[in-house]
């Protein structure tokens, strides 16, 4: 088993198509939902019902108290304890309605205690939004969880928990734009398609490192060496 090469609190910064879940109907609260497979798939296939595995939602929030996140950070364990589920609860924001709103992003293989859940989070003093009818559109979404990071070669790292999910270094932090763009150009110019990427950066003991991540259910490993120079090539990093 590889070691720990460091571990912290990642912020991860991505770009999803979401819509209204049918599951905020009955809890009366406005539930987002992305497709929990990566578009690589087919473009445009959203919403598919893929949620044999895993269920990806977003609950956006109504004016965030302060220190929202070490809130959600604190209670989550807490949470999961006392509804007997392992729930993976992280605080973010998101946009909607045009605006930038913090959110709680959960992630299961099930959603039979979501109302347990949704109770417990409005213990805590939480708003969320009336439920509604939202159709598709894509959101910039930010979350931070706790990661692992486990080394595979100089520069690439894996996740430790969710070993789908890897992460190449890049020196300096990228816009959201300039890598929409870019990771669009490595897609088209060569055979790197079987993946969905994100920006991640973790904050450690001297400084903030910052990294163009990817996820995939098809890695060939091997192959990083050419992915890392496309990056390079295309970046300028």
């Amino acid at each position: 088993m590889k070691d720990i090469e460091f571990s912290g609190i990642a912020c991860y910064d991505l770009r999803k198509n979401v819509s209204s879940s049918s599951l905020g109907n009955d809890l009366s609260i406005l539930i987002m939902e992305t497709d929990p497979k990566p578009n690589y798939y087919a473009l445009h296939n959203f919403p598919e019902n893929k949620h044999v595995h895993s269920w990806k939602l977003f609950i956006p929030v109504k004016n965030a108290s302060f220190c929202f996140q070490d809130l959600i950070f604190r209670n989550a364990p807490v949470i999961n304890e006392k509804i007997g589920e392992k729930y993976k609860i992280a605080p973010g924001q998101m946009t909607i309605f045009n605006e930038q709103h913090a959110c709680i992003r959960i992630s299961s293989g099930n959603v039979d205690s979501l109302s347990e859940l949704v109770d417990e989070l409005k213990e805590l003093g939480i708003h969320f939004f009336k439920k509604r009818k939202v159709e598709e559109y894509e959101s910039t979404i930010y979350y931070k969880k706790y990661t692992e990071f486990l080394k595979i070669r100089d520069g690439v790292y894996q996740n430790r928990k969710e070993g789908n999910h890897y992460f190449f270094e890049v020196p300096a932090p990228i816009s959201f734009d300039v890598f929409g763009k870019g990771m669009k150009e490595i897609k088209n110019n060569c055979d790197f398609h079987l993946f969905d990427s994100f920006l991640t950066s973790v904050y450690l003991e001297n400084g903030v490192q910052d990294f163009i991540g990817i996820y995939s259910e098809h890695c060939d490993t091997s192959r990083f060496g050419d992915l890392e120079n496309e990056i390079k090539n295309v970046f300028h990093v």
